[in-house]
């Protein structure tokens, strides 16, 4: 594989849409306080199909968004198994990331061998704004170290 990099950690999300900014601002967070040989920091308003150009030639990819939920504040690490029947990390108007890994796999890209995503669960009412809800607020700086923690060894 003649990689772009070893791994990539990818905030999705839409910076004028409150906590759907989140995982844009974690990503930016991470790349402030860590930066490491083989790891690169990008983000990024895209899904679907496009996501495929971002992640082609990487080893590992780390994908960090919101997703709307019932107990916003809370986050996990999920597998891209996870994904494969209902998720859609930016948009339900988009194919989900695994149908588009899976295209893009059989298109002869090179995709990543491992890929993980953390969300943290956010009200499905979003406001426009660059504001935080309260709630993600709150727990924004636990999901980082979190993150920080699993990603890039504290």
């Amino acid at each position: 594989m003649s990689s772009r990099g070893d791994k990539l950690i990818f905030g999705l999300g839409n910076p004028i849409l409150s906590d759907d900014s989140l995982g844009i601002r974690v990503v930016e967070r991470l790349s402030d306080e860590h930066r490491k040989n083989g790891v690169v920091f990008e983000t990024g308003s895209i899904g679907g199909f496009r996501i495929l150009d971002v992640i082609n030639g990487f080893r590992e990819v780390v994908f960090v968004d919101s997703t709307p939920g019932e107990n916003p504040g809370t986050f996990k690490k999920l597998g891209l198994e996870d994904l494969s029947h209902s998720w859609h990390l930016t948009s339900p108007h988009t194919i989900n990331l695994y149908t588009a890994i899976d295209l893009g796999k059989k298109l002869g890209m090179e995709m990543p061998e491992d890929i993980r995503i953390y969300v943290m669960e956010v009200n499905p009412d979003q406001k426009f704004g660059e504001e935080l809800s309260d709630e993600v607020k709150k727990n924004i700086d636990s999901f980082v170290e979190f993150i920080k923690k699993e990603e890039l060894g504290g």
